[in-house]
């Protein structure tokens, strides 16, 4: 069973160790002091991670941009788990709370062409694609729902 929940400072570590599972494929290694610099930042507010029997297996974040647009960040699941449903479980709830907080406004992501489809699915389009954009073969896809 899933629980999703706040962020606290207790759980950075294990959200690094959920980054660091999905290296090479998903992230580079050079990100890591970016999600860092996230998470102990005011925007860690709208931040949450997922537990499954009490361990942290995943997180991701939403917030709000000088633009108007809503951003889906730092999404990630522990590696083993990927395919499992809790990306899903995941992305859905921070969709649903973005439309909470900021209701109409557009939700944006920068994911990798990894995710894309993952997206895709979920009513995004693509708007812009950067080969290797976050690194030696991780491109960057930039994305966008309209709500």
């Amino acid at each position: 069973m899933s629980r999703i929940r706040p962020f606290a400072d207790a759980d950075l570590d294990a959200v690094i160790a959920v980054f660091r599972s999905n290296i090479p494929k998903y992230f580079g290694p050079e990100e890591e002091q970016g999600l860092y610099d996230f998470l102990r930042d005011t925007r860690a507010e709208d931040y949450y991670v997922v537990e499954v029997d009490g361990e942290v297996v995943g997180a991701g974040g939403i917030a709000l941009n000088e633009d108007n647009t809503v951003s889906l960040c730092w999404g990630m699941v522990r590696n083993d788990l990927i395919g499992t449903g809790l990306g899903k479980e995941m992305t859905l709830f921070r969709m649903d709370r973005s439309r909470e907080k900021w209701p109409g406004v557009p939700i944006v992501l920068n994911t990798s062409q990894h995710t894309e489809g993952f997206y895709l699915k979920r009513g995004f389009r693509t708007v812009e694609h950067t080969p290797d954009g976050h690194g030696p073969g991780i491109d960057s896809c930039k994305m966008r729902l309209d709500t």
